[in-house]
């Protein structure tokens, strides 16, 4: 199965750390990280063809010209994200803003495919379940199969996470599961 990892994090560390492990599980399927953080993406300007659905022609980036083309042709999207402020982080959110579907059937990326969430932070499980529950609404919006979730506790510093492998191993293979 081919997976994007869309790693949301504003900075290397974290979530880096948690992606890499679960590239090790994923090995043997075609597994492609996107960083965010290293891609020219601007946020939508609301212009009349965005309201429609297509693609912006104020907007000329790295991602309309060379990342949005290529990330359509994915079983598996997750979506690695730290919990900020109680969500996802902004990246996050204009990623899913440039990408959105619900006005026009050729932007339906996710459609009848899985998308599944990590999310980790200080705050906790109240925290990572308001972020899990916006990737749910996602999946609605999306016509897409809510694919599960893995969340775990770090801190400040990248040697602060505490990975539970045998929950990190479960999430992994419930994402490989056949469509239902």
């Amino acid at each position: 199965m081919k997976t994007l990892i869309i790693n949301a994090s504003h900075r290397k560390g974290n979530t880096d750390k948690i992606t890499a492990k679960v590239k090790s599980l994923l090995k043997d399927n075609e597994v492609r990280e996107l960083f965010l953080r290293d891609i020219e993406i601007k946020s939508p300007d609301g212009c009349a063809q965005c309201a429609e659905g297509e693609l912006c022609p104020n907007i000329e980036d790295e991602f309309s010209k060379t990342i949005e083309p290529t990330i359509r042709d994915y079983d598996i999207y997750i979506l690695a994200t730290p919990t900020w402020s109680d969500n996802v982080t902004p990246l996050t959110l204009i990623f899913w803003n440039r990408i959105v579907s619900w006005c026009h059937e050729d932007k339906e990326y996710l459609k009848d495919k899985k998308l599944a969430v990590i999310t980790h932070g200080m705050a906790g499980q109240d925290s990572w379940v308001n972020v899990i529950n916006w990737v749910k609404s996602v999946c609605s919006w999306e016509q897409c199969k809510f694919a599960g979730s893995f969340t775990c506790k770090t801190g400040g510093e990248v040697k602060d996470v505490e990975i539970d492998q045998g929950k990190l191993e479960n999430f992994v293979d419930t994402l490989l599961l056949k469509k239902t």
